[in-house]
C-alpha cells in the first residue's frame, strides 16, 4: 500500500511538474508579468513585453489606410482616382519616419503612464492584491486566439469593444508585436485613439 502511495505521489509531482513547464511557456505567464509590472510602477519591465517599432508600425500602418481613405474616398468617382491612391500613399510615406517615431514615444509615453498611475493614463489599474490578484484577472479577462506564422491575440474582456493585440514568441516570450487591425479602425472611427504631442 505504501508502495503504491509512493508512485501515485511520483506521478502526481511529474503531471504538476509538467503542468507548470506548459504554463511556464503560455501567453499567460507573459501576459500576467506585463500586468503585474504596470500594476506595480514599473514602466520599463512593462516595456520588455512590447515590442514598441512593430507595435507602433502596426499602428502606422492603419493610420496611413484611414488617411489615404479619407483623402480619395469622396473622389473615387474622379477619373484621377486610380492615380490617387498612389499619390497619397506617397505623400504620407515621406512623413512615415517621423510619424513612427510619434507613435513609437507615445507608445513608451503612455505604458509609463499607466504604470505610475498618472491622472491622464487612459486607464487606472489597481495598486492593491499583488500578483495572485493580477493573475486572477488575467485569467478571468484575456482569452487567446491563434492565429497565423505562430501569433496569437490576446482579447482583453471588459471595455466594449474588448481590447486585442497581437503576441508573437520574441526571445523566449510572449510579446505584444501589433494592435488588431479591426479592433483599433474601430477605436479610430470612434475617436478614443492616443493623442500624439
Amino acid at each position: 500500500m505504501g508502495g503504491m502511495r509512493a508512485v501515485a505521489l511520483a506521478l502526481l509531482a511529474l503531471l504538476l511538474l509538467a503542468g507548470a513547464g506548459l504554463f511556464h511557456n503560455s501567453p499567460y505567464t507573459d501576459v500576467i508579468g506585463l500586468a503585474h509590472a504596470l500594476r506595480s510602477g514599473d514602466p520599463e519591465a512593462a516595456l520588455r513585453w512590447i515590442h514598441v517599432p512593430s507595435l507602433a508600425a502596426s499602428v502606422v500602418d492603419i493610420l496611413e489606410e484611414t488617411w489615404i481613405a479619407h483623402r480619395t474616398g469622396d473622389l473615387a468617382r474622379s477619373p484621377l482616382a486610380p492615380w490617387l491612391r498612389p499619390f497619397f500613399r506617397a505623400a504620407f510615406s515621406l512623413a512615415r519616419p517621423l510619424v513612427q517615431r510619434q507613435v513609437e514615444e507615445e507608445i513608451r509615453e503612455m505604458v509609463r503612464r499607466i504604470a505610475l498611475g498618472t491622472p491622464d493614463a487612459p486607464v487606472h489599474l489597481p495598486r492593491w492584491g499583488g500578483l495572485p490578484l493580477t493573475a486572477a484577472a488575467v485569467l478571468a479577462r484575456v482569452r487567446f486566439e491563434a492565429l497565423p506564422e505562430g501569433r496569437i491575440r490576446l482579447s482583453v474582456l471588459g471595455p466594449s469593444p474588448p481590447m486585442r493585440l497581437v503576441l508573437a514568441r520574441v526571445e523566449g516570450r510572449w510579446v505584444i508585436v501589433a494592435v488588431d487591425r479591426t479592433w483599433f479602425r474601430d477605436v479610430l472611427a470612434r475617436g478614443l485613439a492616443p493623442q500624439t504631442r
